[in-house]
This record gives C-alpha cells, sequence and structure tokens, in this order.
C-alpha cells in the first residue's frame, strides 16, 4: 500500500507531513519514558521482521496480492500506538531512501495512512475487543481494520491528488485489502500474538515483564533473516492491491506518464535488488535491508539514550543487554528501578523523602505530610481484568493505609493480593478506578517518584535477585538514580546492616539459602530508602526459624526507621503479632476489615477466606469447648496469661 511518488503532488504531501509530526514527536516522548531492556531489544527485532514479511506478497487471487503492515501487530505487543508509529515509520524510511519502495516526497503521507490512521484505529478497536472476543480475536480484528481503514486512507489520498475516482476506487480499495486484512494482515498478527500468550505471556504486560534473554534475541534475529532470505523464493510476483487498483483505474499508460513525471532518485538497491546479480541480488538486498532496520531500531533507542546503565562496581557504562546479570527485570524489584519506566530512568534528582535540606542523605522517612490526606496510599473503586480473560482480579477496591501503619492483607491464594500489590506502585494499570501515593494519582510523570515512595518485594527472590553478587544486585536502585559512587557504598552498607547480611557483599546470591535471598531482595528495596515496603507472602517457602527471623527484621523496619509496612499472607500465625489492622480479601474484593482480634473472633468471616483460625486460637477455642471460660487469645502470651487467670493463679 506504498504511495508511489508522483501520485500526490505538492504541497498536498506537504499537509501530511504536517499532520504527522505531532503524534511522530509524542512517540518519541514515549519511547523516551517507556522503552526499556524488553522493548528496546523487541522494537528492533519486530521492525526487521515486519521489514521481512512485507517483502513476502501473499497471493490472494483477483490478480493481485498484498503483505501486512504490522503496525497494529507492534502496537499490540509494545502496548501502545506509539510503539507501532515509530516502528512503521522507522521501516518506511528504510525502504523509502534505500530501496525506493513507495516513495520519498509521499513518505509523510505513507507514514500517515500506515503508522497513524492504521495503528491507532486497529490498537483502539483491539482494546476494545478484548474483553468482549479475548486477546487473540481481539487482535485479529483490530489488525484487519486497521489495515482497511488505511486502505481507505491511501484511497482518499489519491482521489484528493486527482489521480482516482473516489466511488470506483473505493470499491476496489475496500476489496482487495479487506481480503488481505484476512489472509495477511489478521492472521498473521493472532497467530504471533497466540504464540507469545502461549511462550512469554508477561511480554503484553499480563504479569510482570521480565528481560529477553539474548539467546532468545538471536533466535528471533535469525528467524527474521532466514524469512528475509525466503522472500524472493516464496513471495507473488502479481502487484499489490494499491498496483493493481491503479492499473484498474488509471490504465498502465496513464500510470507510466504519471510516474514518469515523480522525483527521480537512485536507490542503493532499486526494487529490492542489487543490479546484475539477478535472484542472488534479491535475497541480499532484502537480507541486508533486514539486518539495517535491526541494526536502526537498536541505534535508535542508543540515540534516546534509554539503554545504558553503570553496572554496579565497574565505575563504566555497560550497554544494557537484556541478560540479568547486568540488568534486572520489571518483575526484580519495583523500587530497583527494574519495571519499565523506572529501569530505564537516570533521573539524576534525589527523593525529597530522604535527603534534608541541606542534601544529606541521612533521613528515611520524610516529616512533609502536607498531601492533602491522612494516607500515604488510597485506593478507589480499583478494579483490574486480566488481558487473558473476563474475570475481575480486582472488584472495586478501597484501600488505605497511614504513614507508619503495619497492615495485612489476608487471603488465600487466588484472592488478589498480589494483583492489588502490583497496582501501588504502578508494575499493573487499572481496568478502571484510581492508586494514590501522597495524595497524587499514579501518573506516567510520577511514576518515578511513586517508585522511589513504594518498594515492592515479591514472593520468589530469584525474580528480584540478576546481579553477579550481593552488593551489586542492592547498588543497582542507587546506582540508576545517578547516586554518587559515595552515596551508593553508603546505600549499600546501610541496607546489609539492616537485613544482617555484612560479609556478605562478594557472596554469589544464586548460592544463598532462601532466607538469605529475601534478605537481599529486601535490601535492594531498602537502597532506595523507600517509605511504604509492601512484601508479598515474605515467609513463603521459609523454615520456621528463618521466618521468624525475617518478621523480626521487617518489625524492626517499621518501629526504628518508620517505614509503613504492607504485608500479603495466608499463613494465619504470622497476623497476631505483626498487624494493627488486616483487611481480608476474598476473589477480588475485601470481605472483612479491622484489628487482628476483631477480625480472628469472626469465625463466619475466616471461613468464607478457606483459612483457619491462628493455632493458639485454635487452642482457646477448643479449651471453650472443654467448659474452660477463657476469653479469645491470639498470642501466646496471651494465651498463658489467660489460661493462668482461668486456673486462679493470676488476677
Amino acid at each position: 500500500m506504498h504511495i508511489p511518488d508522483g501520485l500526490i503532488p505538492f504541497p498536498q504531501f506537504i499537509i501530511y507531513w504536517l499532520f504527522i509530526l505531532p503524534p511522530l514527536y509524542l512517540s518519541l516522548r514515549w519511547a523516551r519514558q517507556e522503552m526499556d531492556e524488553m522493548k528496546t531489544p523487541l522494537l528492533a527485532v519486530l521492525a526487521a521482521g515486519i521489514f521481512a514479511i512485507q517483502a513476502i506478497n501473499l497471493p490472494i487471487g483477483m490478480g493481485t496480492s498484498g503483505h501486512m503492515v504490522g503496525a497494529v501487530l507492534a502496537a499490540i505487543i509494545l502496548g501502545s500506538p506509539y510503539a507501532g508509529m515509530l516502528l512503521l515509520t522507522l521501516v518506511l524510511v528504510v525502504q523509502a531512501f534505500v530501496f525506493y519502495d513507495g516513495g520519498i516526497t509521499t513518505l509523510g503521507a505513507n507514514i500517515f495512512n500506515m503508522g497513524l490512521v492504521s495503528c491507532w484505529s486497529g490498537y483502539y478497536t483491539y482494546r476494545w475487543l478484548e474483553g468482549k472476543l479475548g486477546t487473540v480475536s481481539a487482535s485479529f480484528a483490530g489488525a484487519w481494520l486497521g489495515l482497511v481503514l488505511s486502505a481507505i486512507t491511501a484511497t482518499l489520498q489519491i482521489f484528493l491528488a486527482g489521480a482516482f475516482p473516489l466511488l470506483e476506487a473505493l470499491v476496489v480499495m475496500v476489496t482487495f485489502h479487506a481480503v488481505i486484512g484476512l489472509i495477511g494482515e489478521g492472521f498473521i498478527t493472532a497467530t504471533v500474538v497466540k504464540f507469545i500468550l502461549v511462550s512469554r505471556p508477561d511480554i503484553m504486560n499480563l504479569e510482570q515483564r521480565k528481560p529477553i534473554s539474548k539467546k532468545a534475541l538471536f533466535t528471533a534475529a535469525a528467524v527474521v533473516l532466514v524469512l528475509a532470505v525466503a522472500a524472493p523464493y516464496i513471495a507473488s510476483t502479481n502487484p499489490d492491491g494499491l498496483e493493481q487498483a491503479m492499473v484498474i483505474m488509471m490504465g498502465e499508460e496513464k500510470i507510466e506518464t504519471t510516474l514518469g513525471t515523480s522525483m527521480q532518485y537512485s536507490p542503493p538497491m532499486p526494487d529490492y535488488s542489487i543490479p546484475g546479480l539477478g535472484r542472488a541480488g534479491e535475497v541480499l538486498s532484502i537480507a541486508a535491508g533486514t539486518i539495517l532496520v535491526l541494526a536502526a531500531g537498536l541505534m535508535f533507542m542508543k540515540f534516546a539514550g534509554k539503554n545504558r546503565v553503570v553496572t554496579p562496581g565497574s565505575g563504566e557504562d555497560a550497554s544494557s543487554t537484556g541478560d540479568g546479570n547486568n540488568r534486572k527485570s520489571n518483575s526484580s524489584s519495583s523500587n530497583n528501578i527494574s519495571s519499565s519506566s523506572e529501569s530505564k530512568s537516570k533521573s539524576k534528582s534525589k527523593s525529597k523523602s530522604n535527603t534534608d535540606e541541606n542534601g544529606n542523605d541521612n533521613i528515611w522517612v520524610s516529616e512533609d505530610r502536607d498531601w492533602g490526606t491522612p494516607y500515604i496510599i488510597e485506593t478507589r473503586d480499583l478494579t483490574h481484568i486480566y488481558q487473558s480473560g473476563s474475570t475481575k482480579a480486582l472488584n472495586g477496591i478501597n484501600f488505605s493505609v497511614k504513614p507508619g501503619e503495619r497492615v495485612v492483607l489476608l487471603g488465600a491464594n487466588g484472592a488478589g493480593k498480589s494483583t492489588l500489590f502490583k497496582h501501588l506502585n504502578g508494575i499493573l494499570r487499572s481496568t478502571s478506578g484510581q492508586v494514590l501515593v501522597k495524595g497524587q494519582p499514579i501518573t506516567k510523570s510520577n511514576i518515578n517518584d511513586v517508585r522511589r515512595t513504594v518498594g515492592v518485594v515479591f514472593q520468589n527472590p530469584d525474580d528480584q535477585i540478576f546481579s553477579p553478587t550481593v552488593a551489586q544486585d542492592v547498588a543497582f536502585g542507587p546506582m540508576n538514580l545517578g547516586l554518587s559512587p559515595d552515596k551508593v557504598e553508603r546505600r549499600v552498607k546501610q541496607a546489609l546492616e539492616m537485613v544482617r547480611l555484612i560479609g556478605y557483599e562478594d557472596r554469589a546470591p544464586h548460592h544463598l539459602s532462601g532466607g538469605e535471598k529475601k534478605r537481599v531482595a529486601i535490601a535492594g528495596i531498602l537502597a532506595m530508602k523507600p517509605e511504604v515496603l509492601v512484601l508479598d507472602e515474605p515467609t513463603n517457602g521459609l523454615d520456621p526459624g528463618s521466618a521468624a527471623r525475617l518478621m523480626h527484621l521487617i518489625m524492626e523496619m517499621n518501629q526504628k526507621l518508620g517505614i509503613t509496612m504492607i504485608l500479603a499472607t495466608h499463613e494465619v500465625d504470622l497476623v497476631p503479632e505483626f498487624a494493627q489492622r488486616v483487611c481480608v480479601m476474598s476473589a477480588g474484593t475485601f470481605i472483612g476489615e479491622g484489628t487482628p482480634m476483631e477480625i480472628f473472633s469472626r469465625t463466619d468471616l475466616i471461613a468464607k477466606t478457606h483459612l483457619r483460625l491462628p493455632v493458639v486460637a485454635q487452642l482457646m477455642e477448643q479449651l471453650k469447648k472443654d467448659e474452660l471460660d477463657v476469653a479469645l487469645k491470639l498470642t501466646i502470651d496471651g494465651a498463658r496469661d489467660e489460661i493462668l487467670r482461668v486456673a486462679g493463679r493470676r488476677n
């Protein structure tokens, strides 16, 4: 659907540039904010793959052929129409200047209809239909509609230039591209989306994103290169939909006259070939173009300045490869700047919450509470539906936490605790409702500050620990804040002291015990000096001794440093000693809230969660059944005192 030079006259093609410059600018801004160690190489590989696929014209009958545009596919995978527009712009620029496919004067018009109209219409159609049809079917529908609307836009562009009769051209173009959309655009898009959902659902934000390994990237690049080499052998020789429409509408003689007066340009590899080499020239040119687009995609993000970090301990810049040894994944530590926005941000500003007016890095929790609300975290009617289904993982959650509180979310597996936690610092975006941190809704503009305020420690420490040594892992977050080496070293020492891991600096994290790994993960968060620490099943998988020591550390951080603690668990015996307030979750909603005594006094409420009473409470209930007049107690000390009182040995 590339409109060639000659069909759109000056100044009409200038108008299209004026239309696309604002969204291109916004797309570049999006890239600087959102591209990370996963999206950057993925965008480059996708661009190369779409370039290679566009070299393969699929036969569709009616004397014509067609290829996919790919903008909607890129937008769906990378989660934004800005990504699709950037990718198509990159591909179209290479095609125009290196192969003279489409044209140079018409480049703005081609970006407008294939990168803007197709991408935005297809992506938001996909988003609208996803909850109704499911991800795969919605991706098919969005890609198909995006291609058809792009074809209609191209028809209108050529009609306004005076080359096509409108109604007849619309019938021909829509017919051709409706079929092309079914065979090429829709089917390929849905197939790729289905493959990703099966193999790496985290890529599409169904769960926490993780870096793509070098091996996976090299494999994908190799597949794309093989596809590019095979393109000349499997592509149809029939003209594509627009070319065939031009023959029908204009006739071959008029086409030659119109295009013959267009801009004369000698591209390096005209018509995807190297002159004089025959079929070998076609193979080499398409392969070279694929490699060029891949390299251009990677270099584009280097130019954007978002894929280099300082490797802790090296003192030198290290290029991000997506390898866990150098960078952490989005699922590693949100507060370690490892989620999508924060891992790529090298903010040079210091958090106001942990520096005093003289810039001294010795304050942990800010005394400034002028937020307009008594809550440090608050959710309002928070609802979340995962892309993989229509069930509400969260259903209208209203939740608030005051500074310094210790709050437990109690519920069985699948109650929604982890999903709620991922909203508290912007890892997940809500389907509806709001999350407020210090009175401010979470937005793209404040996400970095939010993630410095709220640190999340996930269940599995192996999801958070990637660096070769403990010290490097803990230093990762402060280094990416742009702190000086002295401050980074001080932060690392403070954090390791707090989790009792001094002396472990040079140890390899994967050689540590489960409890030690948990403490390393917490230290990585503490090094960012969060005001809120969110812990998802912190004692999961630990032996009783390790669990007790970890909970003692967590209590100490709350009491000595004033860090607000929010803990999710289904281990009811932890709750009485730790919690000031308990929120009970079931099926994505809150079904009870109160002190531990208030909650565990309601046996009907506990039954709904499919959990049990704490062991001490069970003992007291059993004593009641044995006709001993004891009151409910939740702790060992409380039960002892109550039993002694009933026995007459204590007043």
